[in-house]
């Protein structure tokens, strides 16, 4: 399996915009663990919300990742792959962002940073982007039978 596919969008968008998301829920991780000390408004609430969301987004994740098998990559496919729409696709097209947006969502929330907040802001809007790309893909390679599906299952829930 090549793990690595082609940027559904350009280049520099696709990976910075990643790259944001994977940044931030490290200094998430980091934050809790307290071995990097991010300011944040000590809101015990916030917290609890935030660590509920990450819990659930990283579980979506995990299951996304089981349910996609090894048409799981980073970016469009080069070769032949199944449509999948059964497991977490037969209740959301795009769980796995899901998930990530989940978690992205979670991190902000829990250290109340600008820095943080605006790092989320672009990663979750270049998802976005990236999920429209990807479904245009979709839709050309699997034409009639994408469609059908999207009229039945939405774009995040």
């Amino acid at each position: 399996m090549n793990f690595f596919g082609k940027p559904s969008i350009h280049p520099f968008l696709f990976y910075s915009g990643k790259i944001y998301g994977y940044i931030l829920w490290l200094i998430y991780l980091l934050s809790i663990l307290r071995i990097f000390p991010v300011i944040r408004i000590q809101i015990t609430i916030f917290r609890v919300f935030s660590y509920i969301m990450s819990l659930a987004g990283l579980i979506i994740i995990v299951i996304s990742c089981i349910n996609l098998g090894n048409s799981n990559r980073l970016g469009l496919p080069v070769g032949n792959t199944k449509l999948k729409v059964t497991g977490l696709y037969k209740l959301s097209r795009n769980p796995m962002y899901l998930g990530f947006n989940l978690l992205t969502i979670s991190s902000v929330i829990f250290t109340l940073n600008i820095v943080t907040a605006l790092m989320g802001i672009y990663s979750i809007l270049i998802y976005h982007f990236i999920i429209l790309a990807e479904e245009k893909f979709l839709e050309e390679r699997f034409g009639s039978e994408y469609i059908e599906y999207k009229k039945r299952v939405g774009r995040y829930i």
